[in-house]
């Protein structure tokens, strides 16, 4: 049983509208007038999805390239359309890989400095460093003299990088395995950090080590989750939150970086949905266009990892019973958020339109104009939106913890390597 959906009354003295969105706004309404708003609102709702990442990731043969780059894509090695995962060298040239849900979001394998195609002499003029946004370097063991000549050189072309230090998870198995009556996890992982810090800091005295598996059942271990929130940090403007939506949420620092931008658009889409208001349909008084609505609601589901698709591949890849995952999510969100979404907006509506009054909307001061947004079906949009994501975030925090319990199970159960 689903608990019941507490919609509570939004301060629109709060309403976070983005400098960039004022003033885009207002721009557009001195040139043309209210006309045509709705068609400009939403081009900008979808701007991110046409702007353009290219994340680079460089390391040796076998540091774990590509484990990570089919990870980052939520993506195995078995599936259609993933990176070549071996154990011998499989990056021999440059090879990129689209996210599967949004291609604008490209990944490059590089290989690694000083192979026989890709000499240390030649290497900036082969890969192009400026094509770049980001740069990811990898090692399984310890960082090259290599790695540490291509951050600097990085560094000089004024781009971000990481290091990334991969297979904590066998590393952490080994020394179980080796050291059975001594072993410590956190010991353990200092010593790795340490060794690698002595490395790389002789470049950047600041530099850090992201000690991760690259492994897709493993994104909430270790350093995964620090290094999606300070890789999302790393971006200007359009293109951070291009990274953002475009990340998958298997972390809880993805997971509320979207809900944050997706909060932040909620304006937006409500002014789009009053602007093209339609007749009202059975049942409801206001005017707004009820599939464009019903459309957010499935893109949020969709973003934040709560679809049926998204739900069950998470079932899947981490062995655990569907029925577990709804049991847990029905607790927080009712069952038609996850079987009917029109009756679920239909019934958000209905909740969010009694007791609105008119006068609300003019404690909002409009930026879109007000023959859009001094209408009782913008106030109540808004509010559905904004406390939707709200419980939506809760929801999809949940799963993460569901995910880390069972993932953090198995680390104490298997008798293989993780």
């Amino acid at each position: 049983m689903a608990t019941s959906y507490d919609v509570k009354s939004l301060d629109y003295d709060l309403i976070d509208l983005s400098e960039d969105d004022k003033l885009a706004a207002q721009k557009y309404l001195s040139e043309n007038g209210i006309r045509g708003i709705e068609g400009f609102l939403a081009e900008r709702l979808d701007a991110w999805r046409k702007c353009p990442l290219n994340i680079a990731i460089t390391g040796d043969s076998g540091a774990g390239k590509s484990t990570l780059i089919n990870t980052l894509r939520n993506l195995r090695a078995e599936d259609e359309g993933a990176a070549k995962v071996g154990v011998v060298e499989t990056t021999r040239t440059i090879l990129s890989y689209s996210h599967p849900s949004y291609p604008n979001l490209v990944f490059y394998d590089l290989p690694g400095v000083g192979t026989l195609e890709f000499k240390k002499s030649t290497y900036l003029n082969q890969v192009n460093l400026s094509r770049y946004d980001f740069f990811l370097i990898i090692s399984r063991t310890r960082f090259t003299e290599n790695d540490l000549w291509l951050a600097t050189e990085i560094q000089k072309i004024g781009k971000h990088f990481f290091f990334i230090r991969t297979n904590i998870d066998q590393d952490l198995y080994n020394e179980k395995i080796d050291h059975p009556k001594t072993y410590n996890e956190t010991l353990v992982l200092d010593r790795i950090r340490e060794n690698c810090l002595a490395h790389i800091r002789t470049v950047d005295e600041t530099a850090n080590a992201f000690l991760i598996s690259g492994r897709l059942n493993y994104t909430s271990r270790f350093d995964f989750p620090l290094m999606c929130s300070s890789l999302l940090r790393d971006y200007p403007g359009l293109k951070r939150q291009a990274m953002i939506l475009a990340m998958s949420s298997n972390c809880k620092e993805v997971i509320r970086a979207k809900v944050d931008i997706l909060r932040g658009q909620t304006w937006v889409a409500a002014a789009v949905s009053a602007a093209v208001a339609s007749p009202p349909i059975p049942g409801l008084s206001i005017m707004f266009d009820f599939s464009l609505t019903v459309g957010f609601v499935i893109f949020y589901k969709k973003q934040l990892g709560l679809d049926d698709e998204s739900l069950a591949r998470i079932a899947e890849i981490h062995h655990i019973p569907v029925y577990v995952i709804q049991d847990e999510l029905q607790k927080i969100l009712p069952a038609h958020f996850f079987t009917a979404v029109p009756d679920f907006v239909v019934s958000l509506v209905k909740r969010q339109a009694v007791g609105t009054a008119t006068e609300e909307v003019l404690r909002y001061v409009p930026y879109v104009g007000s023959a859009i947004c001094a209408t009782v079906s913008f106030t109540i949009i808004l509010s559905v939106l904004r406390n939707l994501l709200n419980v939506m975030e809760k929801a999809a925090v949940t799963l993460i913890d569901i995910v880390a319990e069972r993932s953090v199970s198995d680390d104490e159960d298997d008798d293989e390597p993780i």
